[in-house]
């Protein structure tokens, strides 16, 4: 069980007192995304099967997305009791975005152009959006406490040209910085970091 701190931004476990490191929270919003993955490509299947259409699936889709988003804003901002109108905003801001992909992709399920394999593959696409609620939310979050933040790409990873203009080498408000996957060609895949520290 953990706790929020909000002076910190850290999460504590409830009973050691104990500050939970910042790569064990990551490591949660992972399994939540692998799990929305699991969920998004069991849609895919019964659609594959014929046991559900596509207005169904499109509806099972949306519903799964929409319940993941907000546990990942919770994630990130401290707790559901932590959300306020600018982080539920953001979540609805996203969420539009994911629907609006969700329709295109029922259009193109009518037109019966993609093979099973597809179908599968671009379901489980969706889940990494669930990051972007996350990182959005941590990131709101943190500006309203007056963190500072350092916005760094992945020596590893391929970036968008967006990312690149985001890139943030000095310590800089984190409200003036460009939550990770969002307005950039990333979106929940973006491979950029954070860094934050109070001054």
């Amino acid at each position: 069980m953990l706790e929020f701190d909000a002076r910190s931004h850290r999460y504590r476990n409830a009973e050691t007192g104990r500050f939970v490191r910042y790569a064990e929270v990551l490591k949660l919003a992972d399994e939540e995304v692998n799990r929305l993955e699991v969920r998004l490509s069991g849609h895919a299947r019964l659609l594959n099967s014929g046991k559900i259409g596509v207005a169904e699936f499109q509806t099972r889709m949306a519903e799964s997305l929409k319940e993941s988003h907000l546990r990942m804003a919770m994630l990130g901002a401290g707790g559901k009791k932590a959300m306020n109108p600018t982080q539920y905003g953001h979540v609805g801001q996203q969420l539009r975005k994911q629907y609006e992909y969700l329709y295109n992709f029922g259009k193109t399920l009518e037109g019966q152009t993609l093979t099973e394999a597809q179908i599968l593959r671009r379901a489980k696409s969706y889940a990494k959006s669930a990051n972007i609620a996350f990182r959005q939310a941590e990131m709101t979050a943190r500006g309203q406490v007056g963190f500072y933040g350092k916005r760094l790409l992945d020596p590893q990873a391929r970036h968008c040209n967006e990312c690149i203009s985001y890139q943030v080498l000095t310590w800089t408000l984190v409200s003036q910085i460009t939550p990770l996957g969002v307005n950039c060609s990333c979106g929940g895949k973006c491979r950029c970091r954070m860094m934050f520290r109070k001054i």
